[in-house]
């Protein structure tokens, strides 16, 4: 049997940020703090070994990312039944008819760990970099690259035109890229 997760230890260090990336992406703040413990809950019944070698931040916003996703798709999209939503045999699509694993959908290889490391410590940048931005830009550029959500998605669920998601995109990114340039390329990893 695997020893407990230490769920008290991620809460008291990773209970904040989640918040802060939860209240990003969902109004009440109620909504935000539930999806939090929905990703803390589900985290009890993982097992210890697939969280250490996922790291449990990263672990616990995957978790988190997952709960957005699905309370923005509840709020915004109508029902689908099962039969309309997996209309395609999944297998079919993932592997090929020897049993192997379909072009372009194999799981890819873990970097490095020194490489790994270092894209943690861009991450966390990035995080700064996008909590630096107004609310409305940092909504929509983190629905677009974190939650990968479609720009009609988004629209939809931020009720947005399709002229002031790409303003908001535009305006993201190049405030995204200053803040990089300060932060990370000029001066090395800083937060």
């Amino acid at each position: 049997m695997n020893a407990p997760l230490p769920l008290a230890h991620w809460t008291l260090e990773w209970r904040g940020a989640m918040l802060r990336f939860a209240r990003l992406h969902l109004q009440p703040r109620e909504d935000a703090e539930d999806a939090v413990q929905d990703a803390l809950a589900a985290a009890l019944s993982a097992d210890a070994e697939v969280v250490a070698q996922a790291g449990p931040k990263r672990y616990l916003f995957g978790i988190l990312k997952h709960k957005i996703t699905d309370r923005l798709r509840m709020k915004y999209r109508p029902e689908v039944s099962y039969a309309e939503a997996f209309h395609d045999d999944l297998d079919d699509v993932l592997f090929n008819a020897r049993g192997h694993w379909a072009e372009g959908v194999a799981p890819s290889t873990w970097a490095a760990p020194e490489s790994r490391l270092q894209t943690e410590q861009f991450f966390v940048v990035v995080d700064l970099c996008v909590h630096r931005l107004a609310p409305k830009p940092a909504r929509v550029f983190s629905m677009k690259e974190f939650l990968e959500c479609e720009a009609e998605e988004i629209c939809g669920t931020l009720g947005l035109t399709r002229a002031d998601y790409w303003q908001c995109m535009s305006r993201a990114r190049k405030q995204i890229q200053l803040c990089l340039n300060e932060r990370w390329f000029t001066e090395g990893p800083s937060c």
